[in-house]
């Protein structure tokens, strides 16, 4: 039975819920600065009238979840390609505010035909209840038509933005054809909605009927009539939970039809990203010419330049500077047809010595006929410029440079009606290294080149920034020790020309790890002359499940463009100088956990300069005072040692709550055959301790061989997932597995650590024990090893692991069950969260190649870190 104190309580919220505003209306919010101009309903309905058909069902099909300023938005595109866009944009926000990836669209239409079968209009509450929220974890239909109407108790375990276990009523009024949700505003009255009939109530026994209807009147009501649907209905808990819980939180329920919100910053946003003019912004002028400087594989190079007069734009103060910034949009049609979308901003200083400035796309389309259109807008003033120009991109031959004294080559065109325009452009020299197709290289390889333009007459090749070699003529091959073991290394090929002068060259990292957030400038990479306008070529890796926010595009520390859409093709001018230079390109992604990455290309260097490595040794430390990490130690509490000689601390940070990026290898061989589910437990546990928002981890397994059962990723059930596909089986290569999992580690930045849980028993590895200390040693990432059933008498076996954690600045742990393990969690976080980043560079005369011993004494407490390094 229903408790006096709640039925009070809700006799309250009944009779103060009538003086409520009405249901489903959300208070009223401040008013902000129209973006998009509201339409009225006959124009709402006239432009709907006038679109394609698939467009028509759109509307109506998403309208339970789209927001009006969206619906006015969508009808003021003048195009169908631009309303393409904006559908794509559309499904695009959804995904983000349900966090899925590209699937809500799927999701959304499979609910959008199960609502069709069961219910009989979409504009049903049942309907849009189901196509915003989804299916209910359980429907509850009480069956007591002698008080009630037909009812229905719709459950969710979640519905973000309202709540926890919610049960939603509906029911079926009077005279009507099908359920409503139940407004509980209006107290008695609204509570009289769920009742039977009147002719029902009157075919009770005696007077019954009316006493009823009375008791509805009384103060005490709701409670009379609560406990009456208690006692005589079969679901009658059900039917008062649910008319409870929706009086109690019916100001939560307001929210309950209303689409996802959308702030006018993203309204904004929206309308960046698509090409339409505002016909209230004031207008820029702009010239558009195009041309076709290059080819890439079967595309050609469409490089499109707007000139817009700098007197018509309005720069910006950036602190004591002035900067011009424009934002361009740009649509690519074929056949009518939506091709292409892209996005980019250009920033321009604000003394640039140019009557207009050139705003510069590179795209790179197949030879057909497009229609291009731009749209530019001031980014301070928002004045604007839309152009549509129909382009015909060519087949571009690339020829070598005509010899002196020739006539330049001209491309035999087969003469075909209607062939696609041809066009020949200059073959710029061009070198590039072929990566190795293995991702771990060791031992003695042959490094490739690939070669273009009759310019070139021979190939250098630097090898850890030392000249190795200079060949003459083809084949451009240089056979190259890479070591025992897969150290990181760097190989650069420069292209020379009959002068022995450097024409241009390619530089590839080796052994780089498997970061899955990676920033690349590929083109240039060797660059001893540039200047002018110059085609930068981007690659750019981003993690799955993520979103690349903006690659930004900087010469020395001026940012000239910022790119948001593949391919990240753009062409900057370098001014003439006779200093060096250097090309950054900085990625960002929309999960602000991640910190930014960035690549930098040095151009315009002496061609006979040799690469001096400034090493900085960084040495993270932890500090163990009365058995915990201390937090509170200043620089002149430490003192550094290389070799036993005191060197000069040259950095100095505490750091806390840093991203973690941890890896994990666990023993699946069959020694551990009894013991794998333990290892999986102790795995998971240490995943569901450590990880939190921002961190990343990835799994391997190892048996005879390691293997990658979980890449990089930021989801603690992608790890769990991973753990659970582990099975025991063969040998223990304890030793390649350390290897191979450090490895992945390679261009990882922040606080890293590795978790080795094994029985320590190394039988099948490639990989001497010396060859995985020393790689351990290089890497330098802390190695905490998780013993399991490692008894005290295997003496090899702990000393071994003991010494490869300790030589990282881990620690080792034996356990005989994964419950063991939770002792340790703490302390092993503390660790890792709480360091103090202490560095310095070794003396000039420090020879490379040969392990050094450092040392790290503090004024109290002990010291952890690193035993060395390599320098």
């Amino acid at each position: 039975m229903i408790s006096k104190p709640l039925a009070v309580a809700l006799s309250f919220a009944l009779a103060a819920a009538v003086s409520t505003a009405a249901f489903g209306q959300a208070p009223p919010a401040e008013p902000e600065k129209e973006v998009v101009r509201k339409l009225s309903r006959r124009e709402r309905n006239a432009k709907i009238a006038k679109l394609e058909i698939r467009h028509q069902e759109f509307v109506e099909y998403v309208e339970p979840i789209m927001l009006p300023v969206e619906l006015d938005m969508f009808l003021s595109l003048e195009d169908a390609p631009a309303r393409d866009t904006f559908v794509d944009e559309f499904w695009r926000r959804r995904d983000h505010m349900n966090r899925t990836s590209g699937v809500f669209r799927d999701v959304y239409y499979r609910r959008l035909d199960i609502a069709k079968e069961q219910f009989k209009k979409l504009s049903t509450d049942r309907a849009r209840m189901f196509l915003l929220h989804g299916p209910p974890t359980d429907i509850v239909t009480p069956k007591c038509q002698r008080l009630l109407q037909p009812l229905e108790i719709w459950k969710y375990d979640q519905i973000p933005g309202i709540g926890h276990d919610l049960r939603i009523l509906f029911y079926k009024p009077r005279h009507q054809g099908d359920y409503r949700v139940w407004n509980p505003v209006g107290g008695s009255v609204a509570l009289a909605e769920l009742l039977a009939q009147p002719d029902v109530i009157a075919a009770q026994s005696g007077g019954e009927a009316e006493a009823q209807r009375n008791r509805l009147k009384t103060s005490d009501s709701p409670y009379s009539y609560i406990n009456k649907i208690q006692f005589e209905c079969a679901d009658g808990n059900e039917i008062t939970l649910a008319i409870t819980q929706m009086v109690q939180s019916r100001i939560d329920l307001l929210r309950l039809f209303a689409p996802p919100e959308l702030d006018n910053e993203s309204v904004q946003r929206m309308m960046r990203s698509v090409v339409i003019a505002n016909p209230n912004a004031p207008k820029l002028t702009a010239a558009l010419a195009v041309d076709y400087p290059a080819k890439e594989g079967s595309r050609t190079d469409v490089r499109m330049t707007l000139l817009v007069p700098r007197d018509e734009l309005s720069p910006a103060a950036v602190g004591e500077s002035e900067v011009y910034t424009i934002d361009v949009a740009g649509e690519v049609l074929k056949d009518g047809q939506l091709w292409e979308k892209y996005r980019y901003r250009f920033d321009y200083p604000g003394d640039v010595g140019l009557e207009k400035l050139p705003i510069v796309i590179d795209r790179l389309l197949r030879p057909a006929q497009y229609v291009s259109r731009i749209k530019i807008t001031d980014a301070s003033t928002g004045a604007e410029a839309v152009v549509e120009q129909t382009i015909d991109v060519p087949e571009v031959f690339e020829v070598d440079a005509p010899k002196e004294g020739e006539p330049a080559l001209e491309p035999l065109i087969a003469e075909v009606a209607d062939a696609p325009p041809v066009e020949q452009v200059t073959a710029e020299p061009r070198l590039r290294i072929i990566p190795p197709p293995d991702p771990i290289v060791k031992g003695m390889q042959t490094v490739e080149v690939l070669v273009t333009g009759s310019e070139v007459k021979g190939v250098e090749f630097w090898f850890d920034g030392r000249k190795i070699a200079t060949r003459r003529s083809k084949p451009w091959t240089l056979d190259l020790d890479f070591g025992d073991i897969p150290q990181l290394r760097r190989v650069r090929a420069v292209a020379l020309d009959a002068s022995n002068r450097p024409i241009t060259g390619d530089e590839v990292t080796i052994n780089a790890g498997t970061d899955p957030f990676r920033v690349r400038i590929t083109s240039p990479r060797v660059a001893p002359r540039l200047s002018g306008p110059s085609r930068i070529e981007i690659d750019v890796r981003v993690p799955d499940d993520e979103k690349l926010a903006s690659l930004e595009l900087f010469w020395n520390e001026t940012r000239m463009a910022t790119l948001y859409d593949p391919p990240f093709v753009q062409t900057i001018d370098i001014p003439k100088t006779d200093g060096v230079g250097y090309i950054r390109a900085v990625a960002t992604l929309a999960n602000d956990a991640i910190p930014p990455i960035e690549d930098v290309v040095m151009i315009n260097t002496p061609a006979y300069m040799e690469e001096l490595n400034v090493h900085l040794v960084e040495l993270p430390t932890t500090v163990i005072l009365d058995g915990k990490p201390a937090h509170d130690l200043k620089e002149k509490s430490f003192s550094l040692f290389d070799e036993g000689k005191p060197v000069t601390i040259a950095k100095f940070d505490r750091v806390t709550d840093l991203p973690l990026s941890i890896g994990m290898a666990v023993d699946a061989s069959g020694s551990m055959m009894n013991k794998i589910e333990e290892a999986q437990k102790a795995g998971a546990q240490f995943f569901e301790a450590v990880m939190k928002r921002g961190d990343k981890a990835f799994v391997v397994a190892f048996a005879t061989e390691p293997q990658m059962v979980q890449r990089w990723s930021p989801r603690i059930a992608d790890a769990h997932a991973a753990l659970a596909r582990v099975r025991a089986e063969d040998k223990t290569a304890l030793y390649d597995a350390i290897v191979y999992a450090l490895y992945n580690f390679h261009g990882i930045r922040g606080q890293k650590a590795l978790v080795v849980i094994s029985d320590g028993k190394d039988t099948a590895s490639t990989f001497t024990y010396d060859q995985a200390l020393e790689y351990a040693r290089r890497t330098g990432v802390p190695i905490y090893g998780v013993g399991i059933g490692i008894r005290g008498n295997e003496m090899d076996v702990r000393y071994k692991l003991d010494r490869i954690c300790k030589e990282t600045g881990g620690a080792t742990f034996y356990i005989e069950q994964a419950r063991d393990l939770q002792r340790v969690y703490d302390d092993i976080q503390a660790e890792l969260r709480s360091q103090y980043i202490l560095g310095f560079y070794p003396s000039p005369d420090v020879k490379p190649g040969k392990w050094r011993e450092v040392e790290v004494k503090v004024d109290r407490g002990k010291a952890k870190t690193v035993r060395g390094y390599f320098p």
